[in-house]
């Protein structure tokens, strides 16, 4: 669907604000992705913290002959986009272990699969490249556009161990080929708190600690806060749909055994999609098909509507409200302890309480020059998220730099907790274009405000569709 090139887009080009390990330094410069420093420093403590960090992990410090490393994307991994943006963790113990630096190499969306190609074949390959998107594998490696990491990284060592079971998920021919820092949720439910004050309805995120945010009381606030004559819609963005069919535990493309599962005729997914289209029968969601297929407030405009009360729910990333407070303005004042989230709600009868996640990671391309850079940078990624001291800064940044409240970061810390005991991971993204084109269509058109399809009928429909395209991914694996 066209939406989901923008979702991605700027669901990953600000993807890891403050989760920090996808965060660097640097000023957009020439066209042609050159950067040049000028990034908001660490507070003196921090970079103490940072600096003794690098200094006991000295054993394990990797000996670089190059230590600039090419970052392929349609974002800067840097902190370019605005003056206001903190430097991460993971690029700060890079440049304080290695005196590291990132250069970025640009892309779009659209062309970023044609363009790396294309340097691969120049013999211009870039070092490293985002598996945040969940679209770099498995066809990636299907397409010898990055390589196994095996070599780099010992996933039995004491810094990966912990990553190691979810990396196993990203192995093509007995090999690894994503580096994952971590397990992200890919999607919260963001509300505002000083909106729902003035509404009849209990505070999501007590609820939550009562065990009782689920898709009932979910769906109950939805109808009842919906109406259109007044412009007054519950959801916004370009994530509801997905993020509920992942609630309920089962991925519609899912990786077993090496082997792509169509779960199309799951009954846990028809349930979800079935509570979807009943919910879009009364135009819950915000009709982007009348404003150009945009959000409320333009292209890429995030959160307009929560604080003006016209928007109930922004499912979202972490990522949108993990940013400087000049970006995440829309949705309330953070300082004030207006923006709260919530995980995804599931089922009332859930045996869990599945979490919607990506992971957070990166992979080596193909012919890469500096590889021993990549697992350098890598090794950073997990210190960040590993060593208790580095993730404290992250957590005085939210608080101190953002204006997140206590609130926030112990809801925050829950969510990435039960991220990592049940999370869904959706592989569709990464099998192959034309399967995930179509399980975009598939996934949405229950709550496509343009016309809603029954499930039934969609699963009619695109079975058959979904069914040869995943034998035919699945054989260019086995060949």
């Amino acid at each position: 669907m066209r939406n989901m090139k923008r979702f991605a887009a700027m669901a990953a080009a600000m993807l890891m604000t403050v989760s920090f390990a996808s965060c660097g330094s640097s000023d957009s410069g020439s066209g042609d992705g050159t950067t040049t420093t000028t990034e908001k420093k660490l507070e003196d403590s921090q970079q103490e913290v940072i600096d003794s960090i690098a200094n006991d992990s000295t054993a394990d410090t990797r000996q670089l002959t190059n230590t600039e490393i090419q970052w392929f994307s349609f974002w800067d991994i840097n902190p370019t986009s605005s003056e206001d943006k903190d430097i991460g963790v993971d690029l700060a113990l890079f440049k304080s272990k290695y005196n590291g630096t990132i250069k970025y190499v640009s892309t779009t969306w659209e062309n970023k699969f044609d363009d790396l190609a294309a340097l691969v074949i120049a013999g211009t390959s870039p070092d490293f490249c985002g598996a945040d998107d969940m679209d770099m594998f498995p066809k990636g490696a299907i397409k010898n556009m990055i390589e196994p990491i095996d070599d780099y990284i010992d996933f039995d060592s004491d810094l990966w161990k912990d990553v190691k079971a979810a990396s196993d998920q990203f192995m093509y021919k007995d090999k690894h080929y994503v580096g994952i820092s971590r397990i992200d949720p890919a999607y919260i439910w963001i509300y505002n708190r000083t909106v729902f004050e003035d509404l009849p309805y209990d505070d999501p995120a007590e609820l939550w600690h009562k065990g009782e945010w689920n898709w009932d009381t979910f769906s109950e606030m939805c109808l009842d806060f919906t109406d259109a004559e007044n412009d007054r819609y519950a959801m916004d963005a370009w994530y509801y749909e997905n993020a509920l069919t992942e609630s309920t535990g089962v991925p519609l493309v899912g990786m077993k055994d090496g082997n792509i599962v169509n779960n199309i005729e799951s009954p846990e997914i028809a349930k979800a999609q079935e509570m979807m289209y009943e919910l879009q029968k009364n135009n819950v969601v915000y009709p982007k098909n009348e404003h150009d297929w945009n959000v409320r407030g333009g292209k890429d405009k995030w959160g307009t509507g929560l604080a003006s009360g016209l928007t109930l729910f922004y499912p979202i990333g972490f990522w949108a409200i993990e940013d400087a407070p000049s970006v995440t303005e829309p949705f309330g004042d953070i300082s004030n302890n207006e923006v709260m989230f919530v995980p995804v709600p599931c089922a009332k009868d859930s045996d869990a309480q599945y979490i919607p996640s990506r992971v957070h990671g990166f992979c080596i391309v193909r012919n890469a020059p500096n590889p021993e850079g990549v697992a350098a940078w890598l090794d950073c990624t997990r210190y960040a998220e590993a060593d208790p001291n580095a993730k404290s800064i992250t957590e005085e940044q939210l608080r101190n730099d953002y204006g997140w409240t206590d609130d926030m970061l112990e809801m925050r810390a829950e969510i990435y907790a039960m991220a990592a005991e049940h999370p869904v991971f959706e592989f569709a993204q990464g099998v192959s274009k034309d399967i995930s084109n179509l399980t975009d269509n598939i996934i949405k058109a229950s709550m496509n405000p343009a016309g809603s399809e029954s499930w039934s009928s969609t699963v009619n429909a695109n079975k058959k569709a979904l069914d040869f395209l995943i034998e035919e991914a699945q054989a260019n694996i086995e060949s």
